[in-house]
């Protein structure tokens, strides 16, 4: 009995269990398919949220710091050096080179015959803020073989921010090489556009640090271009000559094409007829900035030898008389200052020939107003009619000259007809006798 009672207990198991208070059968069963349900949806797990981009960056370099900093400190060691020592100065340098150094304006003025004084404006434009230190430029002619400076010029200290004025004021400079600057000035003479080549080293500072930049550069500068426009606007006799056998004054044109102004001290030049010397002219204080210049000058006209080679003369300005005009050719004789020669600027003037062409009715005209003790013109000494082909047509008409060759003969010569009537050229006969008229009448007074 004791063991069916157990079987029977223990298939009573599977049987709905009672309530809690003894009322097991009256429960109402649990729906098998409610209870698989609730399972479920408590063994679901929840969805991932995505993580944006910056999420994963920063959580793939809290995993890898340790790799990149050594990478890093590793590139810095390799890098450090050549920043500092190579790419910094490569790109400073780079700057230097790009500076194009335009010259505004600048003044050169002989002091000695191995000095000069120099005044120069420039301009830097960089495009970060730099300061260079004092620095020396040596100036030389890039076609000379061997590199030889002829001057050096001491650039200030400068503090460089974008566009940048520079200055260099009256500084006393000393000639290095005389030949060096014999040949620049006379491309400066010469020439309508001079090279200004300058080599030095420079200290650019960039905050704390600095480099050395090397400076070559070549500038481009307006010269004289030949004074090109020289001319000698008036000429008179002085009577009686003066104590030191000055007889002549005037004035005349000294253009200077180029931006730099000239300083050149006290200029003697030598007056020519074609090989014929008559004279010389002083020009005290020689001063040319950029545009014509008007100097006056004192001379001596050699009028005991005019008269003996009047036939030379006037054969040599065949050409010019022809239009009306003569010509009269000057070059250097001396340069001084403060009474002691320049020799590197003789050697430039004396070897150039200076063109100057006077009307001939302007010339008499000067010559005759020289004694009539006012500015009176030739057309007011001759009448209303000079100048023009009822004066010409009179003058070729009624006077008969003498012409005198190159061994002092005289020829008898008929001047020729002039142009016809309304004609206001004169041609060279006319203009032979017009001289000789105004030249006799100058040495009648002396």
């Amino acid at each position: 009995m004791a063991s069916k009672f157990q079987e029977t207990s223990h298939f009573e198991r599977d049987s709905p269990p009672g309530s809690i208070h003894g009322a097991g059968g009256d429960a109402p069963a649990r729906n098998s398919d409610d209870g698989s349900s609730v399972d479920h949806v408590q063994e679901k797990p929840a969805a991932a949220v995505p993580l944006t981009k910056r999420q994963k960056v920063k959580r793939h370099c809290g995993r890898f710091k340790w790799w990149y900093l050594g990478v890093g400190l590793i590139i810095l060691i390799i890098l450090l050096p050549l920043i500092f020592t190579k790419i910094i100065p490569a790109i400073t340098q780079d700057i230097v080179n790009s500076q194009k150094l335009p010259i505004k304006t600048g003044v050169l003025q002989v002091v000695s015959p191995t000095q000069l004084y120099v005044t120069l404006e420039t301009e830097l434009d960089t495009p970060l803020a730099a300061t260079l230190d004092p620095a020396t430029l040596f100036v030389y002619n890039k076609d000379t073989a061997d590199y030889s400076p002829f001057i050096n010029i001491t650039l200030p200290k400068i503090h460089a921010n974008h566009k940048t004025p520079v200055t260099v004021t009256n500084q006393t400079v000393s000639v290095t090489n005389h030949t060096e600057l014999v040949k620049w000035f006379d491309r400066i003479f010469d020439q309508p556009e001079t090279d200004l080549t300058v080599k030095g080293k420079a200290t650019v500072r960039l905050g704390a640090l600095h480099m050395q930049s090397n400076i070559d550069k070549t500038i481009k500068i307006s010269s004289l271009n030949g004074l090109d426009g020289f001319s000698i606007a008036s000429l008179r006799l002085i009577y009686p000559a003066m104590e030191d056998g000055t007889n002549i004054k005037g004035t005349l044109n000294l253009p200077n094409a180029g931006i730099i102004t000239l300083g050149l001290g006290n200029l003697t030049f030598d007056l020519f007829s074609g090989d014929i010397k008559l004279g010389y002219i002083d020009i005290y204080d020689v001063t040319l900035p950029h545009g014509n210049n008007t100097r006056a000058f004192t001379g001596q006209l050699y009028l005991n030898e005019l008269v003996p080679n009047l036939g030379a003369i006037l054969d040599s300005q065949s050409k010019a008389l022809a239009d009306g005009n003569i010509q009269l050719r000057t070059t250097g004789n001396a340069t001084r200052v403060n009474g002691v020669r320049i020799p590197y600027i003789e050697e430039v003037l004396n070897n150039k020939n200076l063109i100057a062409t006077v009307p001939v009715i302007k010339l008499v005209s000067d010559v005759i107003s020289s004694f009539s003790g006012n500015n009176v013109s030739l057309s007011e000494l001759l009448g209303d009619t000079v100048g023009n082909s009822t004066f010409i047509e009179g003058l070729l008409g009624h006077w008969n000259s003498t012409s005198t060759n190159t061994n002092g003969t005289a020829l008898p010569m008929k001047l020729g007809r002039s142009t016809p009537h309304g004609s206001r050229t004169i041609k060279a006969p006319a203009t032979k006798s017009l001289l000789k008229m105004g030249l006799k009448l100058a040495l009648a007074k002396l």
